[in-house]
């Protein structure tokens, strides 16, 4: 085989560079966004904008992509074609400012999911825009054919050049001692994965696609590969559903809410597999391939009709979710599948097409998952707080008001007015509503149920925090409503959880020694390790000799300090009780010790503890210990 010369392959970079300059500039836009993150972002006090124009950069690569193919597989002309880039460089603009900004908003994964929606979209638009109005599927098959490999391939080339580099730079340091940025590994990542990668897909895109159909020779690793890894993995998977299928029916159990999970990628792995052997049906002696095709979407429907009992067991006991939507919109779109190819259909075009249209409606709109879930979870807190007698005629009662004079730091006459109304499953239902809300739609629904500016609130309290650090939104509107920001258990519970922190301080009190040290630690692991340090060649650690009585060892060659963090636990259990506590004195979480040669003093940021009613220990630590060497 005769190998590309290197003008050759010059050229050939060329000429897909000519051929998708915009894909190329939005893969360079986002990868010079997040070198410069990786390079500065301890120094950004907002992340927002940089990672929002690395993310739309990052889908205008398959965009532009698809504005290109389109208009070349319809031989627009230069205006039709300008229109068309121009058209996606405002959609992608206008996702721009969909994204949030750190001064704009408290909440930020909804919009990122959307995002993600739109990203799926898009990818799937790249599988069959060439084919849009056509009636190709042998050439719709080589062609995305051509895409698995190509996105294969790229991603073994890119990696082995990124390795390849690395152990470069490595022997740099190592042979030369020359001293290598730190961040540079990471950069060279963001290139390679970002620019080179895009750049290797695209050269291997065929310029037209007409000629795609009348191929009719097909890869027989990919047979190989789908025939004897993917279906025999497919069928172990369907007789383990199926067995677990006759397990609830014989025993009479419901469905685990994981099933409808592992239903639908078992669904995807088996409608990918029989995409890849499709072409495969049509060859001498691979009858069979027809007709496990068909009778496979029989053998699934089942499963389908499982997958939709599992979920609505979920959305009537919990209500509906971002994720619980997306899997029930999967198990509608399974059936559509599964009924269209059990009628002897055989266009497989429908499978992503069906999948980029359903993605796309609910991204938006009143039907879309954001705002169908957050109805249905400001509804199920609704009636949880009108049941108990909280939220009466659109306001709660007894809200508890805060102190104008104390804030930021939250201070009012008396807390927790509304405890005690509603049992501790239903207050812990309230709970995991608040904490949902937070982290995906925020709270805009219930702000008229309170008297006084929460969000005003949120705003000021934020100030005692780092500007990148986004404060709860949830535990103010949950103290307010008169309700502890916490999950309540009985007495005869089996398992505690709760934390003890102090107020967040940008100003660290150092006054008698010399050295500070920070740590931020799970002591519930099994290994006795904590952390180590050195000062003046002089190496420290923090360990636990006996994690059963709770002391915290700090040990160098010459001395050992005993820190009894048991007594710490115990007193603080004694005094603030077995509850969230967000703002305690750093006088109440502090220890000090010395001997001859050391004085120390640890002064914990936090202290997480659980475990049994009787029998408690930390699950995370976190703090900073103070160190002074004597004469």
């Amino acid at each position: 085989m005769k190998l590309p010369s290197l003008t050759y392959l010059a050229q050939h970079a060329k000429q897909s560079l000519l051929r998708f300059p915009l894909s190329m500039l939005s893969a360079l836009i986002a990868v010079c966004a997040g070198i410069y993150l990786t390079e500065v972002e301890k120094e950004i006090t907002n992340v927002f904008p940089f990672v929002n124009i690395m993310l739309c950069a990052g889908l205008g690569i398959p965009f532009y992509f698809c504005a290109t193919v389109f208009a070349n597989n319809k031989d627009f002309g230069f205006k039709a074609k300008t229109a068309l880039n121009i058209l996606a460089t405002i959609i992608i603009v206008l996702l721009y400012f969909t994204l949030p900004n750190i001064d704009s908003t408290q909440n930020t994964s909804l919009p990122y999911i959307r995002y993600a929606l739109y990203n799926i979209t898009i990818h799937l638009l790249v599988s069959f825009i060439p084919f849009i109005g056509s009636d190709d599927l042998n050439g719709f098959w080589h062609y995305n054919k051509i895409l698995f490999l190509r996105i294969l391939t790229s991603l073994l080339y890119s990696g082995f050049l990124y390795a390849g580099l690395s152990l470069a730079l490595v022997a740099l340091h190592l042979l030369f001692d020359i001293d290598i940025h730190e961040e540079l590994y990471l950069d060279l990542f963001i290139f390679i994965i970002g620019f080179f990668n895009t750049w290797f897909f695209i050269s291997g895109i065929p310029k037209t696609f007409s000629d795609l159909e009348g191929i009719k020779e097909y890869p027989k690793g990919l047979k190989v590969f789908s025939q004897f890894v993917l279906l025999p993995l497919l069928i172990l998977y369907l007789v383990i559903l199926y067995g677990y299928a006759g397990k609830i029916t014989f025993l009479w159990n419901w469905p685990k809410g994981i099933v409808s999970y592992l239903i639908v990628c078992v669904s995807v792995l088996g409608i990918l597999t029989l995409l890849l052997i499709h072409p495969y049906g049509n060859l001498q002696g691979n009858a069979w391939i027809k007709k496990f095709s068909r009778i496979y979407y029989f053998i699934l429907f089942p499963l389908v009709v499982i997958l939709f009992v599992a979920i609505g067991m979920r959305l009537s006991d919990y209500g509906i979710t971002i994720n619980r939507y997306i899997i029930l919109v999967l198990g509608v779109w399974l059936t559509l599948v599964c009924a269209y190819f059990m009628m002897g259909k055989t266009n497989i075009k429908f499978i992503p097409i069906s999948l980029a249209i359903l993605s796309t409606l609910i991204s938006f709109g009143y039907w879309g998952v954001f705002s169908v879930s957050e109805r249905s979870q400001v509804n199920r807190l609704k009636q949880v707080l009108e049941n108990g007698k909280i939220l009466q005629s659109g306001k709660i009662q007894n809200e508890v008001i805060w102190l104008k004079d104390s804030l930021p730091t939250l201070f009012t006459k008396k807390e927790d007015t509304n405890e005690g109304l509603l049992s501790d499953s239903l207050h812990n239902e309230v709970k995991s509503i608040m904490d949902y809300l937070d982290s995906h739609h925020g709270f805009t629904p219930i702000r008229g149920w309170y008297g006084q500016d929460i969000d005003s609130i949120a705003k000021l309290k934020s100030l005692l925090h780092p500007k990148w650090s986004r404060v709860s939104e949830d535990e103010i509107y949950m103290r307010s409503m008169g309700l502890k920001y916490q999950y309540l258990y009985s007495n005869n519970s089996t398992h505690y959880y709760f934390n003890y922190s102090v107020l967040p301080n940008n100003v660290t009190f150092v006054h008698g020694y010399d050295y500070m040290f920070s740590f931020n630690e799970n002591p519930n692991y099994e290994e006795m390790y904590v952390d180590s340090f050195s000062v003046d060649s002089i190496l420290f650690t923090l360990h636990y000799p006996n994690k059963s009585d709770n002391q915290l060892m700090l040990v160098n060659r010459n001395d050992s300090i005993r820190l009894n963090l048991g007594d710490l636990m115990n007193a603080l259990i004694s005094k603030h009780g077995k509850e969230y506590k967000y703002d305690l004195p750093v006088s109440d979480m502090s220890l000090i010790e010395s001997t001859n040669k050391l004085a120390v003093k640890m002064e914990l940021n936090s202290m997480g503890l659980s475990g049994n009613y009787d029998s408690l220990s930390m699950h995370h630590l976190s703090g900073k210990i103070f160190l002074r060497i004597k004469n």
